[in-house]
């Protein structure tokens, strides 16, 4: 018998009072469930039973009348009783064939024993294993809570750490508790969101977050993680006593990248995003927010950009910009002309302004790398030049238009949302 599942028939059956029973009907019905054993001699038994009882019988209640019999069994199944075992021998000598039909069409076990047993044991010991069941079921249920107890305290426990609420001996105390020793007080705040395309949005953040922990492992951190549904916000604590931390974790995000899991078998889009490094355990909460902007900025753009909140630079700029102006329109200020000639005439008139001032001016370059010949640069520069001015790559407007180009880049999404207004 599971320990941990109800008891049924068939349990009952398993015990040394049964080895000589034998059952003679019902044999589909072994899993019905067994809440409680009752001894019965009487005829009329719905209002003594609640449902689930195994019944022991000696038969004296129908000797020698076999509709009797048929009627008991009848109400037994009516109630929903587990099975009816038969003492045989003192009281009666056979079943009826009748009794044994019904007991097969409705799956109900008939169990019986050739010779006198003491019912006074069987019901002692049937209720033990029952009480001791009920017992093991209330100890889980007890041990699963004070888990869940300890869960919930782990939890708000590093969520108010991301918020900066510890101070450094609380930390410390943490750290030393779970058996945490890092190498130095350098550490980062990695955030990963899954979006998973079909229901198993479980199953791939419980994969993704063992894929984590083993590359982080690899490259020598220590690791803490908080789970909300399809995020996981883990805090890496330096490992190591070398101080490429930072390459050390550039590589770890690599691998995570380039996995087989992600690249093959993740039924989820994954989004990434890395704070700054801090230097001292009780700014962590600073990682955490920039983590966050990182993973804000990745989300407000069309395209893919870094997970390192060190290597977004300019975008940095321009998030805090979007919050308190609108950049749509600064950008439409500078950039309109090209935009609308190249919706008008189906032009690539962006891109080459673009690519030009990636170049830095380096007209064989761009040509290059735009896959075009001199002349059709040479074109569409003069097109740029009649739009923009002639001046459009003196040092002020070009780095204007530089900005606004990764501006353009970063509300992306919502000027698609609002393409007329480019063409009006």
């Amino acid at each position: 018998m599971n320990e941990h599942l109800p008891l049924m028939v068939s349990d009952i059956l398993s015990r040394k009072h049964f080895e000589e029973a034998a059952i003679i009907a019902g044999e589909e019905g072994l899993e019905r469930i067994v809440k409680w054993v009752h001894v019965v001699e009487v005829t009329n038994i719905r209002n003594l039973l609640n449902g689930d009882e195994l019944i022991l019988s000696t038969g004296v209640a129908w000797k020698g009348n076999e509709d009797l019999f048929v009627s008991i069994l009848n109400q037994l199944i009516e109630i929903h009783a587990a099975g009816l075992c038969i003492e045989m021998g003192t009281y009666l000598s056979e079943i009826p064939a009748e009794a044994i039909r019904i007991a097969n069409q409705h799956r109900f076990p008939l169990v019986i024993f050739q010779k006198e047993v003491p019912f006074v044991e069987i019901t002692q010991d049937i209720h033990t294993m029952i009480i001791h069941n009920q017992y093991r079921k209330i100890s889980d249920l007890r041990n699963l809570f004070m888990e869940e107890k300890k869960r919930a305290e782990e939890y708000e426990w590093l969520q108010d750490w991301l918020e900066g609420e510890h101070s450094l001996d609380s930390i410390q105390d943490y750290l030393h508790r779970h058996s945490i020793k890092p190498k130095s007080s350098e550490a980062v705040v990695f955030l990963a969101k899954v979006h998973s395309f079909t229901e198993k949005l479980n199953q791939d953040v419980s994969y993704i977050k063992l894929l984590f922990q083993s590359v982080f492992e690899q490259n020598g951190f220590a690791i803490l993680s908080i789970e909300k549904r399809n995020e996981l916000i883990f805090i890496l604590l330096n490992n190591r006593a070398n101080k490429n931390v930072k390459e050390r974790f550039r590589k770890a995000i690599e691998t995570i990248r380039d996995s087989e899991f992600l690249k093959k078998k993740s039924t989820s889009k994954l989004l990434m995003a890395a704070g700054k490094f801090v230097e001292r355990l009780t700014d962590i909460h600073k990682s955490c927010q920039t983590a966050k902007e990182t993973m804000r900025i990745q989300q407000e753009m069309a395209k893919e950009t870094t997970y390192f909140y060190e290597d977004l630079h300019l975008y940095r700029l321009i998030s805090q910009m979007s919050r308190h102006m609108d950049l749509q329109e600064l950008v439409m200020e500078y950039l309109q002309p090209v935009i609308h000639y190249d919706q008008k005439y189906n032009s690539k008139l962006l891109e080459t302004l673009k690519v030009y001032l990636e170049c830095n001016g380096q007209k064989q370059e761009t040509a290059n790398k735009l896959f075009i010949v001199r002349q059709t640069l040479y074109h569409r520069l003069q097109k740029l030049e009649n739009l923009l001015g002639k001046d459009f790559m003196n040092h002020e407007k070009r780095v204007a238009y530089e900005f606004m180009l990764l501006v353009k880049d970063y509300l992306s999404p919502h000027l698609m949302e609002n393409k007329k207004q480019w063409i009006e």
